[in-house]
Protein backbone atom coordinates (compact mmCIF):
# COMPACT_ATOMS: atom_id res chain seq x y z
CA UNK A 1 0.00 0.00 0.00
CA UNK A 2 1.21 3.29 -0.48
CA UNK A 3 1.80 5.94 1.64
CA UNK A 4 0.31 9.81 0.92
CA UNK A 5 3.12 11.81 1.79
CA UNK A 6 2.63 14.16 4.40
CA UNK A 7 5.35 15.70 5.97
CA UNK A 8 6.98 18.59 3.85
CA UNK A 9 10.06 16.64 3.26
CA UNK A 10 7.80 13.64 1.77
CA UNK A 11 6.13 15.74 -0.51
CA UNK A 12 9.19 17.47 -2.03
CA UNK A 13 10.42 14.32 -2.65
CA UNK A 14 7.02 13.06 -3.66
CA UNK A 15 6.89 16.53 -6.47
CA UNK A 16 10.22 15.93 -7.03
CA UNK A 17 9.60 12.09 -8.39
CA UNK A 18 6.42 12.99 -10.18
CA UNK A 19 8.29 15.03 -12.62
CA UNK A 20 10.48 12.21 -13.16
CA UNK A 21 14.00 13.99 -11.87
CA UNK A 22 16.55 12.81 -10.47
CA UNK A 23 18.14 14.67 -7.17
CA UNK A 24 21.37 15.65 -10.33
CA UNK A 25 18.50 16.47 -12.94
CA UNK A 26 17.86 19.19 -10.04
CA UNK A 27 20.88 20.37 -10.04
CA UNK A 28 21.81 20.33 -14.16
CA UNK A 29 18.29 21.77 -15.45
CA UNK A 30 18.50 24.58 -12.91
CA UNK A 31 22.47 25.14 -13.53
CA UNK A 32 23.47 24.86 -10.36
CA UNK A 33 20.88 26.83 -8.21
CA UNK A 34 19.57 23.67 -6.84
CA UNK A 35 22.46 21.85 -5.14
CA UNK A 36 21.55 17.34 -5.33
CA UNK A 37 22.68 17.44 -1.65
CA UNK A 38 20.70 20.32 -0.75
CA UNK A 39 17.54 19.33 -2.00
CA UNK A 40 18.31 15.37 -1.11
CA UNK A 41 18.95 17.03 2.80
CA UNK A 42 15.59 18.68 2.25
CA UNK A 43 14.09 15.28 1.14
CA UNK A 44 15.22 13.59 3.96
CA UNK A 45 14.12 16.40 6.83
CA UNK A 46 18.25 16.45 7.68
CA UNK A 47 17.72 20.74 6.89
CA UNK A 48 15.14 22.80 7.38
CA UNK A 49 13.97 24.96 4.64
CA UNK A 50 12.68 28.47 4.72
CA UNK A 51 9.43 29.66 3.35
CA UNK A 52 11.37 31.68 1.15
CA UNK A 53 13.27 28.86 -0.66
CA UNK A 54 10.78 26.12 -0.33
CA UNK A 55 8.60 29.05 -2.44
CA UNK A 56 11.58 29.53 -4.79
CA UNK A 57 11.56 25.58 -5.21
CA UNK A 58 8.07 25.33 -6.24
CA UNK A 59 8.55 27.91 -8.59
CA UNK A 60 11.26 26.31 -10.02
CA UNK A 61 9.38 22.86 -10.04
CA UNK A 62 6.47 25.27 -11.07
CA UNK A 63 3.76 23.59 -8.72
CA UNK A 64 1.69 25.65 -6.75
CA UNK A 65 2.77 26.30 -3.18
CA UNK A 66 -0.59 25.20 -1.79
CA UNK A 67 0.99 21.63 -2.70
CA UNK A 68 3.16 21.90 0.53
CA UNK A 69 0.13 22.71 3.09
CA UNK A 70 -2.31 20.29 1.82
CA UNK A 71 -3.28 17.60 3.72
CA UNK A 72 -3.34 15.07 1.10
CA UNK A 73 -1.36 16.46 -1.54
CA UNK A 74 -1.42 13.00 -3.32
CA UNK A 75 -3.98 13.55 -6.00
CA UNK A 76 -2.50 17.22 -6.69
CA UNK A 77 0.49 15.73 -7.19
CA UNK A 78 -0.01 12.57 -9.36
CA UNK A 79 -1.21 14.92 -11.93
CA UNK A 80 1.15 17.40 -12.21
CA UNK A 81 2.41 15.92 -15.14
CA UNK A 82 -0.78 15.27 -16.62
CA UNK A 83 -2.13 19.00 -16.39
CA UNK A 84 -0.24 19.39 -19.76
CA UNK A 85 -2.89 20.67 -22.19
CA UNK A 86 -2.43 21.96 -26.10
CA UNK A 87 -4.46 24.74 -26.80
CA UNK A 88 -5.85 25.16 -30.59
CA UNK A 89 -5.75 28.85 -30.69
CA UNK A 90 -7.42 28.93 -34.36
CA UNK A 91 -10.21 27.44 -32.69
CA UNK A 92 -10.43 29.70 -29.65
CA UNK A 93 -9.93 33.02 -32.06
CA UNK A 94 -12.93 31.53 -34.69
CA UNK A 95 -14.82 31.09 -31.63
CA UNK A 96 -18.10 33.62 -31.51
CA UNK A 97 -18.76 32.96 -27.71
CA UNK A 98 -18.33 35.45 -25.51
CA UNK A 99 -17.25 33.52 -22.87
CA UNK A 100 -13.68 32.82 -24.51
CA UNK A 101 -13.21 36.67 -25.26
CA UNK A 102 -11.11 37.12 -22.15
CA UNK A 103 -9.24 33.96 -23.01
CA UNK A 104 -8.29 35.67 -26.41
CA UNK A 105 -7.11 38.29 -24.48
CA UNK A 106 -5.01 35.88 -22.00
CA UNK A 107 -3.96 33.52 -24.84
CA UNK A 108 -2.84 36.49 -26.73
CA UNK A 109 -0.75 38.47 -23.85
CA UNK A 110 0.64 34.43 -23.35
CA UNK A 111 1.94 34.22 -26.64
CA UNK A 112 3.29 37.47 -26.81
CA UNK A 113 5.58 37.02 -23.45
CA UNK A 114 6.54 33.71 -24.50
CA UNK A 115 7.42 35.26 -28.40
CA UNK A 116 5.74 31.87 -29.30
CA UNK A 117 4.47 33.33 -32.72
CA UNK A 118 3.34 30.08 -34.39
CA UNK A 119 -0.27 30.91 -33.33
CA UNK A 120 -1.86 27.64 -34.01
CA UNK A 121 -1.01 26.16 -31.28
CA UNK A 122 -0.43 27.00 -27.10
CA UNK A 123 0.83 24.82 -24.81
CA UNK A 124 -0.50 25.28 -21.41
CA UNK A 125 2.12 25.81 -18.25
CA UNK A 126 0.06 24.57 -14.93
CA UNK A 127 -0.06 28.48 -13.95
CA UNK A 128 -1.48 29.16 -17.34
CA UNK A 129 -4.48 26.87 -16.43
CA UNK A 130 -5.45 28.30 -13.28
CA UNK A 131 -5.39 31.65 -14.65
CA UNK A 132 -7.92 30.36 -17.10
CA UNK A 133 -9.78 28.82 -14.83
CA UNK A 134 -10.26 32.00 -12.81
CA UNK A 135 -10.89 33.43 -16.19
CA UNK A 136 -13.82 31.17 -16.65
CA UNK A 137 -14.80 30.66 -13.17
CA UNK A 138 -14.49 26.94 -12.72
CA UNK A 139 -12.31 24.39 -11.08
CA UNK A 140 -9.01 23.42 -12.78
CA UNK A 141 -10.26 20.10 -13.71
CA UNK A 142 -13.63 21.80 -15.01
CA UNK A 143 -11.66 24.05 -16.90
CA UNK A 144 -9.14 21.17 -18.38
CA UNK A 145 -13.10 19.45 -19.25
CA UNK A 146 -14.71 22.55 -20.47
CA UNK A 147 -11.65 23.33 -23.20
CA UNK A 148 -11.66 19.21 -23.91
CA UNK A 149 -15.58 19.23 -24.18
CA UNK A 150 -15.49 22.42 -26.50
CA UNK A 151 -12.83 20.67 -28.22
CA UNK A 152 -10.58 23.71 -28.37
CA UNK A 153 -7.56 21.82 -27.01
CA UNK A 154 -5.08 19.58 -29.47
CA UNK A 155 -4.92 16.46 -27.02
Amino acid sequence: MTQNPTSTSEKLRAIRKSKGWSLQDIERISKGKWKAVVIGSYERSDRSISLKKAIDLMKFYEVPIQLLFEEDPSQSIKTINNKKLVLDQRRIKNSTKPELESLKRLISYISTVRRDWNGEVLSLRSTDLQFIAILLNLSEEQTSDYLRDESLTIN
